[in-house]
């Protein structure tokens, strides 16, 4: 028209099946089939003129009217000839993992219409089963099972699908495509067909019940080629850089048996200095133990007594001790087995790592600390410090670089005295990335004194130009290894790198990106409906129809008012910072915590009215953090605000007095909690663990609620639920949730604990990690299903690579 190009596509008022599973999991059986079959009919009538799907999801089928209809016809292909066919060389792939046929996982060229038949019995066994036919940790473990593996059938995991939809659904999954339906319209034709049976049923998808292990080693043989293809496709800059590093990456395996453990916010692994082995965490049942795996040969063994082992082991630079945290200990052993030496106590080791000296430096009790140990002599210093995550000293070693945890940013604290105050990295002049110019990220690590690298928020990792340790400026970042695995929380990066500037990482996701869930009494876990994002601190309103979210963005913190109707949001404010949200007893204002990108020293608390564009009423300022929490406000002129790491204490505000009118509570307190009818208060330790309860307002007695859990809330009156490690001690890290009854009228008012759930996809995140709902639901975040490592990706040369594209950016 006039000389432009332009498209037409129609307007579809509905939603994906996605959403649909999202928000119902599994659907009926006669719903499931009936999509299943649409579905089908309009692949057959797209295979008859010769286009095939390739990305069949439940994300391309959208519900018009509850209507299915297929979008997103070829797209994969279509960049594949874009890209002059070199799919794997712009870090795409054919298809989804969960859905993809054994030919597209093994990258096959010819994809014929029986792929697509096998996405979409992928598709309805989902629908019908609640899960994929294969499920796993990553893409890479994904695939492998696609190809080596055969799904249970899906009456297995219910039991009301009809015989002849279990073995429909079982002939279109079959591996080899001449053994799956000729058509869409065939597989269509069995699943209305009552009497459809297939000679193997009872085996799921027809292979009799030898076949899987005597095609053990060819479908690895595959699974190892499929994996070059993922490999190749998610390497980003360190692949493009080979010819000029000397030596390509390559993937080295672990025992499958014995993949790399990733549940917590550590790093679960670390490279031996020399670059010949690494050292990583492995579950065992309920526990978890070391296990060490060659670099440059196939040997691979447990490592004898570290049973218990948790987070993120440290080489010493000689490569013959290995340090780890295990039942509250650190303790030393080597790399072959042997005796092991308890060294220190130690709660919580975070970062650090050996220095040169021999010592064990690192963060402790949740970046309270920082200790010095001499595996010789013991215990040595140890600086209090004002919430410290990863660190790594620079300049002298009197000074600590920490970056992780609430912050995510790259702060600075003097080790030479207590409670020296924090700076922040910033951006040299001109050098700016974007409009922030404080540095983001998380896990940085310091390269000759003069590279910084570090996670960047989006799980990419990156560098910059570490511009002088005393004006404490960087350069411009530089992006260069996409999909490293991040954790949740502290947004560890599980990468190392040698003394021969080899990068040595894990492929994986950025684990901090997760969905709301609400757990009720019954026992069930439901979705809330809220897009999966960084959530950080969620709290649902007094009516529980709405929830205030602080989301991580890549540029500042979002304050978002989610509808739980309707699944819409709208962003109320912006900053540096956000704290946790407290809402007024009508739900018309919430009470939060912020820091500005110009002055992430300065702090407010602000009350803001949701139903006004006014300015928001500035109840409280300080030029330096106050670290304040707004745990509960109960009446118009009764608001109860926590203390943050700065051992303030905590207060009650009337917000109604003008000025607001302030009462300190003489309390060492975190996470303070009160009760609905405001007559106990429970909150964690400060400096120490363990929950205590008090009454209110007298304050004359004090219980201890219990010796290990943390962040205390009340589910009513009579009833405090909290955080509290599970059965295997430390090596389940705050996962379960326990409940306590208060009896007033009782001598000793805390009842017999018991546990309500556990969850081992629980995320621990900044600030309140949990919130009630209304009538006692529980609201928590839950981390991706990718929690296992499958191989380690070895990048020769990289940091040669890794300071040419820095100084290239920074010129």
């Amino acid at each position: 028209a006039d000389g432009f190009l332009y498209y037409v596509m129609p307007f579809i008022d509905g939603e994906t099946l996605r959403d649909k599973l999202t928000r119902e999991t599994q659907l009926g059986v006669d719903e499931a089939i009936r999509i299943a079959n649409d579905v089908a009919s309009a692949l057959h009538y797209a295979h008859t003129h010769g286009v095939i799907h390739r990305d069949i999801k439940p994300e391309n089928i959208l519900l018009h009217d509850g209507r299915p209809m297929v979008a997103d016809f070829g797209i994969a292909l279509a960049v594949s000839a874009a890209a002059g066919g070199r799919m794997t060389e712009t870090g795409l792939s054919l298809g989804t993992p969960h859905y993809m046929s054994p030919e597209q996982a093994t990258a096959e060229k010819e994809i014929s219409a029986r792929s697509d038949v096998y996405s979409l019995a992928s598709v309805l066994y989902e629908m019908l089963a609640g899960e994929p036919p294969h499920g796993g940790g990553s893409a890479q473990q994904i695939i492998m099972k696609i190809i080596t593996e055969t799904p249970p059938p899906v009456s297995a995991r219910r039991k009301s699908v009809p015989p002849n939809v279990t073995a429909a659904v079982g002939k279109a999954l079959e591996k080899l495509p001449a053994d799956r339906f000729e058509s869409a319209k065939a597989f269509a034709e069995a699943l209305a067909n009552p009497a459809f049976r297939t000679a193997a049923l009872a085996g799921g998808s027809g292979a009799p019940a030898g076949a899987r292990a005597s095609t053990t080693h060819s479908g690895w043989k595959w699974a190892a080629l499929a994996l070059a293809v993922v490999a190749v496709a998610s390497t980003g800059i360190a692949i493009q850089s080979r010819g000029r590093a000397g030596a390509e990456p390559r993937d080295v395996g672990l025992p499958p048996a014995a993949p790399i453990r990733m549940e917590d916010a550590f790093r679960n692994f670390a490279v031996a200095h020399d670059g010949s082995f690494i050292v990583y965490e492995v579950k065992v049942g309920e526990s978890s133990q070391l296990w060490y795996r060659s670099l440059v040969g196939s040997e691979a063994h447990a490592i004898a007594g570290t049973d218990g082992a948790f987070g993120t082991p440290r080489i010493a630079p000689d490569d013959k001790r290995v340090a780890f945290a295990s039942g509250g200990e650190v303790k030393i052993v080597s790399p072959g087995g042997g005796p092991v030496t308890t060294v220190a106590k130690a709660g919580d080791p975070m970062g650090g790592g050996w220095l040169e000296s021999g010592k064990l430096f690192f963060a402790d009790d949740d970046g309270r600390f920082v200790r010095w140990i001499d595996p010789e002599t013991g215990p040595g210093r140890t600086v209090a410090v004002t919430y410290c995550i990863l660190p790594q000293l620079i300049g002298a070693g009197d000074r600590v670089l920490c970056g992780g945890g609430a912050e995510k940013a790259a702060t600075v604290r003097s080790v030479s005295a207590e409670k020296q105050p924090k700076q922040f990295l910033r951006r040299a002049s001109g050098a700016t990335n974007a409009d922030r110019p404080v540095l983001l990220g998380s896990d940085f690590r310091l390269i000759d004194g003069k590279y910084l690298v570090y996670m960047a928020l989006d799980g990419t990792l990156s560098a910059t130009r570490f511009e002088h340790a005393d004006s404490l400026t960087v350069g411009k970042s530089v992006p260069l290894v996409p999909a490293v695995r991040r954790s949740y929380y502290s947004g560890a990066g599980h990468y190392d790198i040698t003394n021969a500037g080899a990068l040595v990482y894990v492929p994986g996701i950025n684990a901090e990106l997760g969905r709301l869930v609400r757990w009720s009494s019954d026992g069930r876990t439901t979705p809330l409906p809220v897009e999966e994002a960084v959530h950080l601190r969620s709290t649902p309103s007094p009516d529980g129809q709405r929830l205030a979210s602080v989301v991580e963005g890549i540029q500042q913190e979002e304050l978002r008012i989610y509808d739980l109707r309707t699944g819409t949001h709208e962003t109320v404010d912006q900053g540096f910072f956000l704290g946790g949200v407290s809402w007024s007893p009508d739900g018309r204002q919430v009470v939060y915590r912020k820091q500005d990108s110009d002055h992430p020293m300065a702090e407010q608390l602000l009350l803001r009215r949701l139903d006004s564009p006014e300015t928001p009423r500035v109840l409280r300022s300080s030029d330096g953090p106050m670290g304040l929490q707004p745990s509960s406000y109960l009446a118009e002129n009764f608001l109860l605000v926590g203390a943050g790491w700065n051992r303030s204490l905590p207060m009650v505000i009337d917000p109604t007095a003008t000025p607001p009118r302030i009462d300190s509570l003489p309390l060492s307190a975190y996470f303070i909690s009160i009760s609905p009818d405001r007559k106990w208060i429970a909150y964690q330790n400060q400096g120490a663990r363990g929950i205590v309860l008090q009454p209110y307002p007298s304050l004359d007695r004090r219980y201890q609620v219990d010796p290990q859990g943390g962040e205390p809330l009340w589910r009513s009156a009579t009833e405090l639920v909290f955080f509290s490690t599970s059965t295997g001690g430390s090596t389940s890290r705050r996962q379960s949730f326990t409940s306590v009854p208060i009896n007033a009228s009782s001598s000793n008012p805390v009842g017999k604990p018991t546990i309500l759930f556990t969850d081992p996809r629980f995320a621990d995140t900044p600030g309140w990690s949990h919130a009630m709902m209304p009538g006692g639901d529980i609201v928590y975040l839950q981390t991706p299903a990718e929690n296992l490592g499958y191989y380690v990706r070895v990048v020769p040369g990289w940091v040669k690579e890794m300071k040419r594209a820095v100084d290239a950016a920074n010129r």
